[in-house]
């Protein structure tokens, strides 16, 4: 694991090139300016954090903060690490969902990914509102449904048919072919939408999350802690299963920003587009974290971007 810290601490300073600014951190203390005083820990929010698998912070000095498996392999197009909600952030400096912007995390065999039954999802987003565009927020190689779809996927949809007030929505493939999120009144739904008036306003930052339980099949979507959606697979209808399904043996890469069968050239579709915003502290956890833990989480980060502020 040391390993892995280390290489990616040293290919984030190589590729991005950009240093942390100063002031005080999130714990009180104060970062390391000029040679003076002495870098404290980053804070860690403490809320299932035995659960959590994979965490992406985008800090320059380790972007990987915890994944077994997981290792920085390159980012390409117009990708920065700018100030971010915490610390810094995945950002596409090109502004616009056309302009290549992408990180890839390479995958090995057996990671820590693979070994999740039931999981949620979490991630900071702050995206423009002024363009329609459909993009990729993370995305896994490998087979899916076919050679153009990526195993598992989770995009920002500003296309869809919905009314203002709901917000811009956020939706996901399904699992490989195995399993599909299923809309709010169960019926069956490849592109079920999570679209809410507690979704991203204009240039905000707001925090997503999405979990699954593999053993009851159900699913929620939140956003800033507050349940968007929910529903489950039904009897004899879906399969409830492991998400591992989800990654093929020929799943080996994860994309940041970007749809894999089109990095990969897989496909060519225009609206299977770049990110146009920031993202930043993206989290994996092994279980359905609940709804109490879920707001918890959102609270724990909501305070350490505050006293940042201070």
């Amino acid at each position: 694991m040391k390993k892995v810290l280390v290489f990616a601490a040293l290919f984030a300073v190589a590729l991005f090139g950009c240093t942390k600014p100063g002031g005080d951190r999130a714990d009180g203390g104060k970062n390391n300016e000029g040679g003076e005083g002495k870098e404290t820990e980053k804070v860690v929010p403490q809320t299932a954090k035995e659960n959590l698998v994979l965490w992406v912070s985008f800090d320059e000095d380790k972007l990987v903060e915890v994944g077994e498996g997981v290792t920085l392999g390159e980012n390409k197009g117009k990708v920065a690490l700018n100030k971010g909600f915490i610390g810094n952030a995945w950002t596409n400096t090109g502004g616009d969902n056309t302009i290549e912007a992408y990180t890839k995390l390479n995958l090995a065999a057996g990671n820590t990914l693979t070994k999740m039954d039931s999981f949620t999802f979490t991630c900071w987003a702050k995206l423009p509102k002024d363009k329609e565009a459909k993009c990729g927020i993370i995305s896994f190689n490998g087979t899916g449904v076919e050679n153009t779809w990526p195993s598992f996927v989770f995009l920002f949809d500003n296309v869809s048919d919905v009314t203002p007030d709901e917000g811009e929505p956020f939706k996901a493939q399904q699992f490989n072919g195995r399993i599909d999120f299923l809309s709010v009144e169960g019926k069956p739904a490849m592109w079920p939408n999570c679209a809410s008036d507690i979704f991203m306003k204009k240039n905000e930052w707001f925090q997503l999350a999405r979990n699954y339980d593999a053993t009851t099949g159900h699913w929620a979507n939140y956003a800033n802690g507050q349940l968007v959606n929910e529903g489950d697979f039904l009897p004899g209808e879906k399969v409830v299963g492991s998400v591992s399904a989800a990654f093929a043996t020929d799943c080996n890469a994860l994309y940041i920003g970007g749809w894999a069968s089109r990095i990969e050239g897989k496909a060519s579709d225009v609206w299977q587009t770049y990110c146009p915003g920031q993202l930043d502290e993206l989290r994996f956890y092994n279980k359905a974290l609940s709804a109490e833990e879920i707001l918890a989480l959102y609270k724990e980060e909501v305070n350490i971007n505050l006293d940042e502020e201070e």
